[in-house]
């Protein structure tokens, strides 16, 4: 089996490979950087920024382009199924339906990052990263994002059908105040007078 047809079986087609995860056989670093760099001269791969290529498809208007979205969920939110990172700021609250405004900048909270704060471009899109309050893992990311989403809002700026969707997040994610309790030590002190104000501590199981 070639580099590529393992690649191909592994990843598909439009999406991101992350150099630093390619193994083959037994074969060298350099020897694989190598073959990326042949495969991208080839047309096969296609190189989107450093350490990331993708396997693009044809399209009508020539080779696919890799979506932004993909190659930040992959290095920063979820790789596989292990989770390692969250949205936060409006970015969060837009898929939560608590606001229609749209950010011009994606905001993350991750474990891949050790900058307190950081501002990166991926392809186009401008992103905000933020070192992780605590480690960010597959069972505490919903109570974690939930507390982020407290430290973030004004409470009176909550109307029935948004509290409403808070509490929908909240059940769909079973989230308890044993949870919160957990975590409620790395956020600030507003965390917990916003879930008070909100009511939405109300909303929550034992």
């Amino acid at each position: 089996m070639t580099l590529f047809k393992a690649l191909l079986e592994k990843y598909g087609t439009n999406e991101p490979i992350l150099s630093a995860d390619i193994k083959f056989e037994n074969y060298s670093r350099p020897w694989i950087m190598k073959q990326l760099q042949t495969l991208c001269e080839e047309g096969k791969i296609i190189r989107y920024e450093k350490g990331i290529y993708y396997i693009p498809t044809d399209t009508v208007f020539g080779k696919s382009i890799l979506s932004p979205r993909k190659v930040i969920e992959k290095k920063y939110i979820k790789d596989g199924t292990e989770i390692m990172g969250y949205y936060s700021g409006i970015t969060f609250q837009n898929q939560l339906k608590l606001t229609t405004q749209m950010s011009n900048v994606v905001e993350i909270f991750t474990n891949n990052e050790t900058a307190k704060v950081r501002d990166i471009m991926v392809g186009k899109q401008k992103v905000t990263l933020r070192k992780a309050r605590t480690t960010i893992n597959n069972d505490n990311v919903a109570v974690l994002s939930f507390l982020e989403l407290m430290n973030d809002i004004t409470p009176r700026s909550l109307d029935d059908e948004k509290k409403a969707y808070i509490i929908d997040f909240i059940n769909a994610n079973g989230i308890t105040k044993n949870d919160i309790i957990s975590y409620a030590s790395v956020f600030p002190d507003k965390v917990m007078r916003n879930l008070i104000e909100s009511e939405a501590i109300f909303n929550v199981a034992q």
